[in-house]
């Protein structure tokens, strides 16, 4: 950690001429030495009381690494204090007046000329050399681009901005941390967001350097007209980009850039490798006409004052992603803006934006969520910084989004927030349910870290006891869930209780063709099997319980063969531990299995089940204002009662096609009574009685009935 004590004040060595621009952190300027009058740039951070992370990387980077003619020179770090209006940090370097390489393209394509592929040889040559000596030094550079290219008003190229770069070791060769600018992210950076056992290499800035390549001749990179997000989207499913027109270029540039943008990195040749491809090896030996060539065409934009500033942000995950307030984007984001609305229209909307893998879509207050039925890196920490405190329309349409709304609008008014998630069985509603969780812990971290762990870990532990496998869903939720998020007047999270209701209580003793019991019965025989056990709790080991066997006689053999009933096991108890049970209490002998001893405890559920019907509704409900309840979840091991609903019921959902599921949020915030007294338009909290009649699915009786029911019993009516 740098100290800013221990910094020179820069007062003594530099003085400022002249402003150059704007940089990521803050202004750069001209600066020249008092001593000697020598010229230099400084970025001046804003008012700061600590160093920045990217800063203290950017300068262990520069300070060690040796001085090379293609790597921007480093003269020195300073502080300058200054009680009025904060201190300032000075991170000096060599001066590049000649602007960036991206700057040169565009004023030469305002003229209606373009580069010559004898200078793009040269400068992508001193490119080639400058991240050459970076990976010499074990140093991958990870966001290059035309804006980090710079040039001298000699035609000299240099490499700058070392901010995101990391450092690699002998231990570690390899990175998986996604930073970059997204148009130039090489695939396997943006994949190491979502699959955290995903890596790189140095070979990520080959494949920056192919599309600043194509940035060289066509002035933009790929898909540079479409939304930062939507590109990490595009990179890892699209075939590898090309020039915009090909065939206006030589043979040469065209097999370069392929060869750079090999999307397997392990096949794609590194830095070294490159300096030996003839469209580059055509830059040496003419290295210094076309040194000069590259000056006067330079000296001759300035004159012409064609240069054009254009920056591209990049996007990582430390720092928010920070978007132009005038940015607007398609009116199909949000169908209430289409002329015509009716299914037809709906329809082939969605259909389109599920193509392009948009899965989100507005429709007024409402999120329509697609499952796409695969993994999308879209849901990592650099996303919930995207969608924080920014307006809905700057961003595409996100989970996130919602999530953010009902949490502003609860700080902001001090109004509780209601959340429902409704859709027809397999449309990933458990998973929505998920992600806003993730989310609204994410908006409300507090500094007691085990209660964030709680929360997040309360769901998958609830869902193991109440999700099975059906004919069409192998995580199907039979029952409905109710959770509050408690927050403090200021946002931060203190607390969350979750209520379950409609469980299908006779899943556990009859399942239909093709379905399975609860999951929790499968996790503990197989744990049990794999850590030889079973006979220790009186379990037969040739044939599982006939309340977990099927037809097929397949469990078994899924037990032995498969490692993952085994390893969910494990996870299971490790929630359980999180949420503060100890291990003796996960020792007991559950009700619902005589005569056996299970190593887990099964919650004794005392509402009334009427079963889940054809889909289930989620409720959240944020509350500002502290409650006097335990930081933990309320839900019991198995000697007390588990929680009753409490508050309201859930609405029938059928919102959409299969596939479907619909967020709907905010809601009408509540109107609060008294501080600490609670909702004053808040529903009956009568619990329901113990001998109300059950009705299991597929007992007769019609969904909308059980629902009348449901609400007779509750109300009293």
């Amino acid at each position: 950690m740098i100290g800013l004590a221990s910094l020179a004040d820069p007062s003594d060595t530099w003085e400022i001429i002249d402003t150059i621009g704007k940089g990521t952190y803050g202004k750069v300027y001209k600066v020249a030495n008092k001593k000697d009058g020598s010229l230099a740039a400084v970025k001046i951070l804003d008012p700061i009381s600590d160093v920045d992370e990217e800063i203290e990387a950017e300068y262990n980077i520069l300070q060690f690494l040796p001085n090379h003619p293609n790597v921007v020179k480093f003269y020195g770090m300073f502080y300058k204090a200054d009680q009025y209006v904060g201190g300032q940090l000075w991170l000096v370097l060599e001066l590049c007046n000649g602007g960036s390489v991206t700057d040169l393209v565009k004023g030469l394509l305002k003229c209606g000329q373009r580069l010559d592929e004898a200078i793009i040889s040269y400068i992508l040559y001193g490119a080639l050399l400058g991240l050459q000596h970076l990976h010499n030094n074990r140093i991958i550079h990870r966001d290059v681009k035309g804006n980090n290219i710079l040039l001298t008003t000699e035609g000299g190229v240099k490499l700058v901005d070392f901010g995101v770069s990391a450092q690699l070791t002998s231990t570690r060769l390899r990175r998986n941390t996604s930073v970059g600018t997204p148009f130039w992210m090489a695939p396997e950076v943006i994949a190491c967001e979502q699959q955290y056992d995903y890596s790189y290499d140095a070979r990520c800035d080959v494949w920056s350097l192919g599309i600043t390549a194509i940035e060289l001749g066509d002035g933009d990179p790929p898909l540079f007209d479409m939304h930062p997000v939507k590109t990490l989207f595009k990179i890892p499913r699209n075939p590898p980009p090309t020039l915009l027109h090909p065939e206006k270029w030589c043979r040469g540039f065209n097999h370069f850039i392929s060869q750079c943008l090999i999307k397997d990195f392990e096949k794609r040749p590194s830095v070294t490798h490159l300096l030996e491809h003839p469209f580059i090896r055509q830059a040496r030996g003419k290295d210094m006409s076309l040194q000069k060539q590259l000056a006067d065409l330079i000296q001759a934009q300035e004159q012409l004052g064609f240069v054009a500033k254009i920056r591209y942000e990049r996007i990582h995950t430390r720092r928010p992603y920070r978007v132009d307030a005038a940015d607007k984007y398609s009116l199909d984001d949000d169908l209430v803006n289409l002329e015509v609305l009716d299914e037809d229209t709906i329809i082939h909307q969605l259909q389109k934006r599920y193509v392009d893998l948009q899965i989100y879509t507005y429709v007024g207050d409402i999120l329509i969520a697609l499952n796409p039925f695969q993994n999308l890196s879209i849901y990592s920490p650099q996303f919930s910084k995207l969608y924080h405190g920014v307006k809905r329309s700057s961003n595409p349409p996100h989970i996130f989004a919602s999530a953010d709304a009902a949490y502003q609008g609860m700080v902001t008014f001090s109004k509780d927030q209601c959340i429902i998630i409704s859709g027809e069985s397999g449309a990933g509603k458990t998973e929505s349910a998920h992600l806003i969780v993730q989310h609204l812990t994410f908006l409300g971290k507090a500094n007691n870290r085990a209660l964030r762990e709680k929360i997040l870990q309360v769901n998958p532990l609830v869902e193991a006891f109440g999700n099975a496998c059906t004919a069409i869903n192998d995580n199907s939720s039979r029952f409905g869930k109710y959770l509050e998020m408690m927050f403090t007047p200021t946002g931060a999270v203190m607390g969350a209780k979750i209520s379950e209701y409609l469980l299908e209580k006779s899943r556990v003793i009859k399942q239909a063709v093709g379905e399975k019991n609860f999951h929790i019965f499968y996790y503990i025989y197989a744990g049990l099997f794999h850590q030889k056990k079973l006979s220790e709790y009186r379990l037969p080991e040739e044939k599982p319980p006939r309340y977990i066997d099927n037809e097929t006689g397949r469990v078994m053999q899924d037990i032995i063969t498969k490692d993952s009933y085994g390893r969910q096991f494990e996870a299971i108890k490790h929630c359980f531990r999180i949420i503060g049970f100890t291990d003796e209490r996960c020792v007991a002998r559950p009700s619902l299995v005589p005569a056996k001893r299970l190593p887990l405890a099964w919650p004794r559920l005392s509402t009334p089940s009427f079963g889940p019907g054809p889909a289930w509704a989620l409720q959240r409900r944020c509350w500002p204002r502290p409650q006097p309840s335990s930081s933990g979840p309320a839900w019991a091991p198995r000697h007390q009662p588990w929680p009753r609903l409490s508050g309201s019921i859930s609405a029938p959902d059928q919102l959409g096609p299969h596939g479907t599921s619909a967020v709907l949020g905010p809601a009408k915030p509540l109107r609060l009574g008294p501080h600490g007294t609670g909702p004053s338009r808040a529903a009956p909290t009568r619990p329901l009685p113990r001998g109300s009649r059950q009705c299991g699915k597929g007992a007769g009786r019609g969904y909308w009935k059980r629902i009348k029911e449901f609400g007779r019993l509750w109300g009293g009516g």
